[in-house]
Parts: C-alpha cells; sequence; structure tokens
C-alpha cells in the first residue's frame, strides 16, 4: 500500500478516534464456566509511573509510551490468587506479528526472584504479590522495533484453560536516547533535554552578512503529531528489520516529510504564488501543520526549507532520535555533482543562466545515532534533508550522512555525502562566455571561500546561536582543509581542474548599508583601490544590476541595471547609486533579498573583475503583549500591534497564533491596513497545561508584506 492510498483511507474523525485509545483494557469480559479463577480482570500500565522514568510523560497521547531498551512496570489483577496459574505477556507490531521477524513477542513470566531484571531482551518478572494483583515488570531490547505494539495477557493452569486477555489501544515504543545499547544514546543530559525533549527551537535565515532568527514551535508531544509520525513509518511497509534502525528512520523521514512522491506531509513551492494554501513565512510551528494534516488527509500547502527543517525535528524528536535544526549560509545546490558552482556572464558583464545556484541559507537536520553501516569514527551527528531538491535512490530525500565523513571529504561514504559536501564546501568559479563559440570560456575568479561560510544551530538551553561550522568543514585556508578537498577530489567524477589568472593592479568592492527598513531608499557604493603608482590613470566601466532574488539564489525580477564611466586618479575611488523603494518595491518576493552584480573594465590593462553581494531588507516586528500569569485551561486575552512600513496599503491580511502556551492554533483574517498605519489586533487564547513559561508566536502575512512575527511569553499556573 503506498502512503498515499494507505493516507486516503484514514479521514481525520477515525484517525482521530484511534489517537484517543487510552491503552486500557476492555470493560466487560464474558465469563466461561471453568476459567473463571484464572480470569485476567484488569490490567494497569501505571502511566503516571513508568512515563516519567521514561522521559515520556509531555506525550499527550492517553495511553502508555515507553522506550526500549528499559524495563516498565503493569500490574494485572486477577480474579483468584492462585500459584498453579502460568501468566505469558504477547506483544506484537504492525498487521502481520511473525516470530521470526520478532515482531511477534511471546514472553513467559518469571516468578519473584528469578534472574537479573538488567536484561537487553524481552523478558518479564514479578516483582511483586498482594493478593490477587500483581506487579510485572516487561524489558525490552534496545535493538527493538519502534512503533505501535498491541498486548495481551495469557493464563493458564497446566496445558489446558487457556484464557487471553487483550488489551484495548496500543502502547508505543520509542528510541531511546538514555540507554547506552540503543544507537541514539547521547552522553550528556544536557542535550539529551535539548535535542530529545525541548520542544521549542529557532532557525536562522537571511545571509552570511544579514542573519535573522526567529523561533519555532516543534510541538513534537502534542496529541496526534507522534501517532501520525508512526502510522507514515507504518504505511510505508518497508521490510521489517527496517523500524529497529535509527539510521533507516532518519532516511524514511526524510522522504515522507515532503509530498513528491509518496503524498507525504508538505508540498514545497518556491514560485512566490501560493493561492490555495498558506505562504512559507507564516508558518511559526509544526504543531499546527500537523493538526492540518490529520485533519484533512492532505499534504499541507506550502513550505520551503525551514518548515521542512522544522516538520523533520518534530518528527524525528517524537520518535526518540535526537536532532537539531540547522541552517548553513551561502549554501550550494551543485546540479552536476562535480562539487563546482560555475557562473556565467557574457562580455559586457550581464549574468547568463546557470543550472548551479548558491542558495542564501539553507536549513536543514542533524541527527544523532551510531553508524554501525560504517567503519569506526563515522557516528554520532548526520545530516538529513527533507527539503525536495535532489533524488536519492528515485526519492526525494537526503542523509543520513555522516558529518565526520562530510568534514573529512569521504564524500564516498553513504548516504548522500558528495551532496552535502558540496552544500558547504564547494569552489565558486566566474566564466566570460563569448558569443564566438570558437573563443573559449575565460576564468574570471575562481573563490574558494564562498560556499558554507556558516553553519549555526539553536545553542543548547540558549535562545541564542551556536555555530557549528568547525563540525561541518576544517577551518578555511588549513591544511586540514586542503586534505579534505585532496580526499574529496578523488571521488568527484570530471572535476575541473582550473586555474584563474592573476589579479591586476585595480580592486574593486561593493559596499552595503545595514538594517534597512523595507520601503526606504538606500545608497549602494562601489569602492576601487588601486596597487599601481597612483599616478597612472585607470579608465573603468562598471556594469551594475541589481535584481530581487529567492532565497534559493534564483532570480526573481530586475530593479534596476546601469552602465557607468569611472576615472581613477587617486589611490582610492568610490562611485555611488541610488536605490529608491518605489523601484524595488514592486519587485521584491518574498524575503525582500536583493543581489547587486557589478563587473569592471579596466580599459589600461583589460582587466576584469565581478563582485556579487546579497542584501536583506529587513521587517518590522510584531508587538505582542499578554498577561504575566495564566491559569491552566483558562482563556486570556493576546494584543498584538503591528506599523505597516510601506506606503502603500496591505491587502489580504491575516494574523496567525500558536506556539506552546497557546492550546489550539489560530489563523484570522484582519481588514486592510493603510500605508504607515499602526493598527490593533486581539486574539482569545487558551493557556496550555503543563505550567511553567511558555511562548506565544505570532505571525502577520499580507499579499503585499509577508513574514512579519512576533513573540511573548506568559507564565502558566
Amino acid at each position: 500500500m503506498s502512503l498515499r492510498s494507505a493516507r486516503a483511507a484514514y479521514n481525520a474523525v477515525a484517525f482521530l478516534g484511534r489517537l484517543g485509545g487510552s491503552g486500557a483494557p476492555k470493560a466487560e469480559i464474558p465469563k466461561t464456566p471453568g476459567i473463571d479463577e484464572q480470569r485476567v480482570k484488569s490490567v494497569d500500565l501505571l502511566t503516571a509511573k513508568n512515563q516519567p522514568a521514561h522521559h515520556t510523560d509531555p506525550y499527550e497521547y492517553g495511553g502508555l509510551v515507553v522506550r526500549r531498551g528499559q524495563a516498565f512496570d503493569v500490574e494485572i489483577t486477577l480474579a483468584k490468587n492462585d500459584d498453579a496459574v502460568v501468566l505469558t505477556v504477547e506483544l506484537w507490531w504492525g498487521d502481520k506479528p511473525m516470530a521470526s521477524h520478532d515482531n511477534f513477542i511471546v514472553i513467559p513470566v518469571r516468578a519473584i526472584g528469578g534472574a537479573s531484571d538488567d536484561v537487553d531482551e524481552w523478558a518479564a518478572k514479578v516483582t511483586g504479590v498482594q493478593e490477587t494483583k500483581m506487579t510485572v515488570r516487561i524489558s525490552s531490547p534496545s535493538t527493538c522495533q519502534i512503533g505501535r505494539y498491541k498486548m495481551a495477557v495469557k493464563t493458564s493452569v497446566g496445558e489446558t484453560n487457556d484464557f487471553r486477555f487483550e488489551l484495548e489501544g496500543h502502547i508505543y515504543v520509542l528510541f531511546n536516547p538514555w540507554c547506552k545499547d540503543d544507537d541514539v544514546f547521547m552522553h550528556n543530559e544536557e542535550q539529551r533535554k535539548e535535542y530529545v525533549l525541548n520542544d521549542m527551537g529557532m532557525y536562522f535565515y537571511g545571509n552570511s552578512k544579514y542573519v535573522g532568527s526567529s523561533p519555532w514551535y516543534f510541538g513534537q508531544f502534542e496529541l496526534g503529531i507522534m501517532e501520525c509520525v508512526v502510522r507514515l513509518l507504518e504505511s510505508a511497509e518497508k521490510r521489517f528489520g527496517a523500524y529497529s534502525s535509527s539510521i533507516e528512520i532518519s532516511r524514511l523521514l526524510s522522504a515522507l516529510v515532503n509530498s513528491p512522491d509518496e503524498g507525504g506531509i508538505l508540498v514545497g513551492n518556491w514560485s512566490g504564488n501560493y493561492e490555495g494554501g498558506t505562504e512559507p513565512t507564516a508558518w511559526s510551528g509544526s504543531a499546527s501543520i500537523f493538526e492540518e494534516f490529520i485533519r484533512t488527509g492532505q499534504p499541507v500547502k506550502y513550505g520551503q526549507c525551514w518548515v521542512f527543517g522544522g516538520l523533520l525535528t518534530t518528527a524525528l524528536r517524537a520518535v526518540g532520535i535526537p536532532a537539531r535544526t540547522i541552517t548553513n549560509f551561502s549554501s550550494a545546490h551543485d546540479a552536476d555533482a562535480n562539487c563546482l558552482l560555475d557562473y556565467h556572464f557574457d562580455k559586457d558583464g550581464k549574468s547568463l543562466n546557470t543550472a548551479d545556484s548558491v542558495w542564501n541559507f539553507h536549513v536543514w537536520n542533524d541527527a544523532w545515532m551510531a553508524r554501525h553501516d560504517l567503519p569506526k569514527g563515522y557516528g554520532g551527528w548526520q545530516a538529513v534533508d527533507s527539503t525536495p531538491q535532489e533524488y536519492s535512490d528515485y526519492v526525494f530525500r537526503c542523509g543520513p550522512a555522516s558529518l565526520t565523513a562530510i568534514k573529512s571529504g569521504h564524500v564516498y561514504l553513504s548516504y548522500d555525502t558528495k551532496f552535502v559536501f558540496a552544500e558547504v564546501n564547494a569552489c565558486k568559479v566566474k566564466w566570460m562566455i563569448s558569443t564566438d563559440y570558437s573563443v573559449a570560456p575565460k576564468i574570471i575568479s575562481i573563490e574558494t571561500d564562498a560556499v558554507g561560510t556558516s553553519v549555526l544551530t539553536k545553542a543548547v538551553g540558549k535562545m541564542e546561536r551556536e555555530d557549528i561550522t568547525s563540525q561541518y568543514k576544517p577551518e578555511e585556508g588549513s591544511i586540514m582543509e586542503y586534505l579534505s578537498l585532496f580526499t574529496a577530489d578523488k571521488h568527484v567524477d570530471s572535476l575541473k581542474k582550473l586555474i584563474a589568472e592573476p589579479g591586476k593592479d585595480t580592486n574593486l568592492d561593493i559596499n552595503l548599508p545595514e538594517d534597512v527598513l523595507i520601503g526606504k531608499d538606500f545608497t549602494v557604493k562601489a569602492k576601487f583601490k588601486k596597487t599601481c603608482p597612483v599616478s597612472e590613470l585607470r579608465s573603468v566601466t562598471l556594469y551594475i544590476s541589481c535584481t530581487s532574488m529567492y532565497y534559493t539564489g534564483v532570480k526573481a525580477k530586475l530593479v534596476f541595471e546601469s552602465q557607468d564611466s569611472v576615472e581613477i586618479k587617486d589611490a582610492e575611488a568610490v562611485h555611488e547609486w541610488q536605490v529608491k523603494a518605489i523601484d524595488y518595491l514592486p519587485n521584491l518576493v518574498d524575503q525582500a533579498n536583493l543581489r547587486f552584480q557589478v563587473t569592471m573594465f579596466v580599459a589600461e590593462t583589460n582587466q576584469i573583475a565581478n563582485k556579487g553581494s546579497d542584501f536583506r531588507l529587513i521587517k518590522p516586528d510584531l508587538e505582542v503583549q499578554v498577561p504575566k500569569t495564566v491559569a491552566a485551561g483558562t482563556s486570556f486575552t493576546v494584543d498584538v500591534k503591528f506599523t505597516n512600513p510601506l506606503s502603500t496599503i496591505l491587502h489580504g491580511c491575516f494574523f496567525h497564533t500558536e506556539g506552546p502556551a497557546v492550546l489550539l492554533h489560530k489563523k484570522e483574517a484582519f481588514r486592510n491596513i493603510k500605508g504607515n498605519e499602526t493598527v490593533q489586533y486581539q486574539v482569545t487564547a487558551v493557556a496550555k497545561k503543563p505550567s511553567g513559561t511558555k511562548e506565544i508566536l505570532v505571525s502577520f502575512s499580507s499579499l503585499d508584506l509577508i513574514g512579519v512575527m512576533g513573540k511573548a511569553f506568559v507564565n502558566i499556573v
């Protein structure tokens, strides 16, 4: 069964009905003459005791959630205490359980005083008896399949009078980062709290010079999310052994989060037209996307890389795999797998089309696990990516790629290591192409440090950024970087051996202002510096283009272009251009990114130089006010203040509210907002349990301005 057909089979009502299963026994068990004395009257899964011990108490699922490799207790009540009764626990996984596939488990219950409880296998032992009640401790191996299990308790006396008591609902078994024998074991408790238990995170965006950040609500413990992830994994119908492997599960989830192949959770859209869905910048968390997916049974529209990254972190943490969302700035998309990014320009300096691109930023994920499929030393963080970019084994997915392998240049190791290596370490080559095809292309420049300028993630225990570039690549210019590139070079097909012409005597640089609010004019400067004698004149022809850009490095619209002549008489000179809001506002897309490309031709030396620079206009923040303290389960008012930074009317406005403090997310339409107008928006929210200081996230979008965010903290008691 494909995911698409499986999804069509579970409508919202039926699916949510399944989520409500508490794992409690059936209310009525028919009495049968002759076996009443050995009847199981009830089974208590002791969730209040087990789940805190397994670090699963935050899950809102009504039944039992445990982690593999760690024992849990159940309390079995019999109709009568009889030493002759033999107990057996049965557990089975999936629709076709078979003992040979290790997904139908029959566990004899040992008496008190048996072998040690510290066993890495399926086992059950009585640990206490009180009248007709007995406490049984069930152990699971650290390598068992994760997911949903059904459970039954069978009683028998001798070889006859078997009685079987089947529990309703399911027991969920997850990966266990607290278990030293589990492949996802993490030594550090603070890291486990961050990468498994934290339901709030942040991602970074912008470009290498203008880094912004935004909070993201993962919500992995919310009702329906863990259950949905497990059902998606089951519907993929992989071999049974795959469901015990963190490698297989992370690779599978990187495919299931996106929709192109099997109709996964989220539809990607980079067109700028988001009709029929929600624009990617309006999302502030995963929970609302999962809720829509569960409710409708259809892939949710729309997402881009940071949304895919947030969803995959949620999915991985939901099943117990430690995960983090990371951002790579100046991220290469190497279309021809040669670890080079080729950019072409005509004789006038105008940019030509190219298949390769450098994204201003790209968000993907790291998942923590051992790598028994690779030589020793490649475990730890593994790069996984659910953004549908390139096929991997005929499916849109990426990873897990060992960060150790990426950093070392071992691009021959599984999975997709070469692609991730290029994202952080490719070279950018600029070519001048002649209209005369008999003339060979000329290299303008080779930039070895223009890709993977920094890799950032949320710091452990703090809403701050942590630079993890050194985990992905050696320091630029170091001997280790040379060795890494040399190693990768041996495993890259058709890698060109390139040599750029030596530099001439006139240097070019582009100077851009900082923190320009969208809607404001600003100035761009070209700076020249001569290394020849000051008395020598340099006559320069400049070509500049300003283009609005998608963050993926794809051009959108031309804002302006100009060709100018400059005479450099002194050691240094400056040439300026005014960039007016009236020119760029009609041409902006999504994140208000602009790219300036300047090509310089020096008449006296025939020198050609080209410089490009990315620029991002900033947007105002929403001012969000909430009461300092709110009782759990009660409603409260959220006040939001927004000032339109543009002099034009904003149409199709709406506000979106969610976060760990809010019981249900809300998306509400708002009236048109006049140019430079300040408006007040008010929404009623319900404080979510449990208690603590939690965030509320509010976003604003319109047809004319998107991606405006704000947040506040409320103390829930």
